[in-house]
Order: structure tokens, then sequence, then C-alpha cells
């Protein structure tokens, strides 16, 4: 088992609790000096001086994602903007967009926890990447780019789209290693075989680290056989990261038993999102995590609004830091259809049960009137036989999962959209 810092990556927990600490004190202490951070911890009466032990650190206010946006753009600075080298920040198509800015340090913090991922997950000097996560404000494709020079393995900076330059350059310079979103991927893997290229006989992917959106056990295993990862030895690795934490932060080990988050760098909390009280071991909550090591941005226990589960044991690898087995989604993209609470993951966890269904499809929420209709648009394998039987059984199926009525449309192959990037799931054609 490689390790890219074994003495961190394996540092004894009770020691790493007490990092966690000593840096969560200082990080309070420099955040005081911040108008809004002030202001935030004189509301709930809580000074840095009050953090003691551990149980102190649950009396500290939390941040939210629109503190990000209603201080953007540096109203949340804490560094010194001369010392701020980098800037990234969500697109903002909905609104403000989310900011965060680095110093020297913070990118070498970033490039430091990418680093310890790729190796965790398998990547030697010898690999050869193509790095096919999109370059830009998204912090994504920097993020990974500078983790996989930090290792010293050979990156190919495709960025993404141009999925035939993709193939073509697999094939002309042996990559063994690809980069992008899950369903980019599963796209790749549809294009290489609509061209007659076989990705077992053909091309020597082994290793996908994909991030950017998420991703059921079902769809990894469809990846990793579809576009030769498993033939070749290696698998698909799943990244997490946000960008109010500086980007992607957390990656599989060789062992896929959940994905790592760097302990000494982040703390992490899983808690009831209704009581704010710490979950039991093994029970889902929500996710919430404070950036320990950066200086120009650092964020106070942000609530992510992911649903996770999170294993605090040591890990099969030897690894001690927390774990997330269980993604099961993010509160902001459930849909309130009819009274009931929808969530995207389900869907494709009931169509990705059936070999006969595609990785391609897409939820549609319409209104008959005035009432609201769930329907999936989904296409079938190349060959599958679709008949109405099949089709009142996954309806039923999905009715089970959601408890409301999903009717089926079954699509000719070829109709539905492909993405490059992130996978655009739902179509919302309510008025």
């Amino acid at each position: 088992m490689a390790y890219f810092n074994e003495f961190w990556e394996l540092m004894d927990q009770d020691q790493l609790k007490e990092v966690q600490l000593e840096k969560f004190q200082k990080q309070a202490r420099r955040m005081y000096d911040n108008a809004f951070y002030k202001r935030r911890f004189e509301e709930t009466g809580v000074t840095p001086e009050d953090i003691k032990n551990w149980d102190d650190i649950k009396k500290v206010p939390f941040t939210h994602k629109d503190d990000l946006r209603e201080n953007y753009p540096l109203g949340l600075l804490i560094g010194d903007w001369k010392d701020v080298v980098r800037i990234h920040m969500t697109s903002g198509t909905t609104g403000t967009p989310t900011p965060m800015v680095y110093t020297q340090n913070d990118v070498d913090v970033w490039t430091e926890c990418m680093a310890r991922n790729f190796v965790a997950g398998g990547l030697t000097k010898n690999d050869i990447v193509q790095q096919a996560h999109g370059l830009g404000l998204f912090t994504g494709g920097l993020g990974f780019h500078y983790g996989l020079e930090r290792v010293g393995a050979k990156v190919i900076p495709t960025s993404s789209g141009g999925t035939d330059r993709q193939l073509r350059l697999m094939q002309e310079w042996g990559t063994t290693v690809f980069t992008g979103t899950p369903s980019y991927a599963a796209y790749v893997a549809e294009v290489a075989r609509e061209k007659g290229i076989d990705p077992e006989r053909d091309l020597k992917l082994r290793l996908g680290f994909h991030g950017g959106e998420p991703v059921s056990d079902e769809l990894r295993k469809r990846i990793d056989e579809r576009i030769g990862y498993k033939a070749h030895g290696g698998g698909m690795r799943t990244c997490y990261g946000l960008t109010e934490m500086g980007g992607p932060i957390g990656m599989d080990c060789e062992n896929t038993s959940g994905i790592h988050l760097w302990g000494d760098h982040f703390l992490v909390e899983v808690l009831d999102p209704k009581t704010l009280e710490d979950v039991q071991a093994g029970k889902a909550g929500e996710l919430v995590i404070t950036n320990l090591s950066f200086e120009a941005m650092p964020i106070l226990r942000f609530r992510t609004g992911d649903r996770v589960i999170v294993s605090f044991d040591r890990c099969e690898c030897g690894r001690t830091h927390p774990r997330i087995t269980s993604f099961l989604g993010r509160v902001d993209d459930m849909l309130l259809v009819s009274g009931t609470n929808v969530f995207p993951s389900q869907v494709e966890y009931v169509l990705l049960q059936h070999p006969r269904m595609s990785e391609n499809w897409q939820l549609v929420v319409g209104d008959k009137k005035g009432l609201h209709t769930l329907k999936v648009e989904v296409e079938p394998v190349q060959g599958a036989e679709i008949d109405h039987v099949f089709i009142e059984r996954l309806e039923k199926e999905l009715y089970s999962h959601l408890e409301i009525t999903c009717r089926v449309d079954v699509k000719p192959i070829g109709t539905l959209p492909r993405f490059e990037g992130k996978a655009v799931r739902v179509r919302d054609e309510r008025v």
C-alpha cells in the first residue's frame, strides 16, 4: 500500500483530534477579526476564548452557503488581500456566485490533499492521465491538475469535451488514467463503442478519478466494465468536494470503502439536520465541514446540505481519517412533487438495477390540470427488448421507492441529451 504522506495519513486518531482542536481554535481567533464572523459569534454569545475543548466546538455558529453569497465578493476574506494568488467561484447561474480565494499556502494545502487522494486511489508516476475536468472558474479542473502533477504523473490537460479527440489521444498516448464527471466517462465509453473502439482491447485505461456529481454503485460498476478499468486491473474512484471548502478534497482509496476526508485539514461532523445533534455511528445525517488550514477564506462549521453516512473507523488501507461511506443525495437536489420528497438518486438506483436500461435518463416534472406529474425518460441499451410488462414492473418499483407514481417513457437510443460536464437529470416543466 502506497502513501503520499504516511506521517499524516496514518496518524493516531487521538493525536489527530488534538491537531484538529488546536487548528480550530487558531482559525476561530483569526476569524473573530472579520466583521461578519465577529457579529455571528456575538449573536450566539461565544468568543474564541470559550473554545477550550472538543465539546466547545459545538457552541460555534454554523456557516451557510448564503453567507458566502451575501458577502460576495470579499466580505469573508480573513487573510491579507495582497497574499491572494487565486480566485475561484461557482458559475452563479442561479444567483450570486459562491466565491473562494486562496493564498499560496491554500493552493499548496489543496494540492497536498489531492496528491494524497490520487496515491490512495492507486495513481503512480508511471501513469499517463487525461484530465477532462473543465478548467476555469470551476474548482475541479485545476484542483485535479495540481494534485496529479504533485504526484508526478504525466498529465494531458484536455479539459472537457471533444470526445473524438479524447479517444484519439487515449489511443495515441496509451492513456492509463481518465478524469472527468461520471456521466462523461459513461458517454466516452458509449462513443468508443459506436466508433468500433473496444476499450478493453484498444485502450489502456486502468483508473478513473471521477467527481463533480453523485454516482450510484450501479453506475460505478457499469463505468468500470464499459470503459475498461476493471479489465486492466483497476477501477473507478469517486471524488467529493465543494467550492466552499476550496474544491475537490476527498477520494476513494484502492479499497473503495469510502471517500477519505483528510482530518488534519478538514474537521468533519455528521448532524441531524433538525436537532443539529451528532448522529449515531453508521446513521445518516447532514455533513458539516470546517476548513482548518486555509488562510484567505477559512470556513467554520459549514452546513453542506449533503446527506451522508460517515465512518470514523480506521480504513483497511490503514488510513485513520473519516470516510464518506454512503452519499445519499444533496438536500438541494430534492424535488417536492405533490407533497412528496423525490431525489433523482432514487430514480437512478431503480433504473440501473435493470441491465436493459442505459445510463441515459432524465426526470421530467410536469403540471396537468393543477396536479404535479412525474415521468422518467430513459433509453434502453442496444438490443434490449422492452415490452409493456417490463415497463409496468419498472413503474411499480419506482412507486415503491418514491411513494409517488412515476411513469416510464422509453425513448429511442440517441435521443436524450449527453453531457460532457455535470449531467442535468431533472427537467422541471411546472409553470
